[in-house]
């Protein structure tokens, strides 16, 4: 085992991931999972989609590239509140843009939980 790579996945375990029973379909390194709930490969530095018997090949991913497009989405938007929120100077209009950021942040917690 490299040192290298021993070091990231001690690195890894520190930060919160937790080690699976699976390994990497490539290397054979053990696979973590990350606190976000993505499976990762500490060697080869690269996610891992790990398929449930059955499952569509291209769906999953297609499911997986949805879920990342819906978050960009959300993390652009509530980026861009954010800023319009700091110039903002008007009370009910401060109201307005509080209200959106909080159902964004819900919305992206609920993505979040959903995808675990």
């Amino acid at each position: 085992m490299s040192s290298d790579w021993a070091r990231e996945m001690a690195k890894l375990l520190r930060s919160g991931a937790t080690m699976l029973s699976y390994s990497c379909p490539e290397c054979g390194s053990p696979l973590f999972r990350l606190k976000s709930g993505e499976i990762w490969c500490a060697r080869c530095q690269k996610r891992v989609i790990i398929l449930r018997e059955g499952e569509d090949e291209a769906a999953v991913v297609q499911r997986e590239l949805l879920w990342e497009n819906l978050e960009g989405a959300i993390l652009r938007k509530l980026s861009r509140l954010s800023g319009l929120l700091s110039e903002e100077e008007e009370p009910e209009r401060i109201r307005e843009i509080a209200e959106s950021i909080s159902t964004l942040l819900t919305s992206l917690q609920r993505l979040r939980r959903l995808k675990k």
